[in-house]
């Protein structure tokens, strides 16, 4: 289980760095379900780098941690 948390925290952290279009897509989704507005700004793209890094670190870590 531990496995594909770590695999989906990966896909998820790669998503936040090469594919931010996408990102901002599912941002803009949600923001409007809840009727927020939405803009892109520097903040967001550095914050959602930043996590992106975040995420694949935790799931190489969680991955290698599974094997012991």
């Amino acid at each position: 289980m531990i496995f594909v948390a770590s695999l989906a925290l990966i896909g998820i952290g790669l998503l936040c760095l090469f594919a931010k279009d996408t990102v901002w897509q599912w941002t803009q989704f949600r923001n409007d379900m809840k009727g927020v507005a939405s803009e892109r700004t520097d903040t967001w793209d550095t914050t959602t780098t930043i996590g992106g890094v975040v995420a694949v670190v935790l799931g190489i870590v969680g991955f290698f941690l599974g094997f012991r």
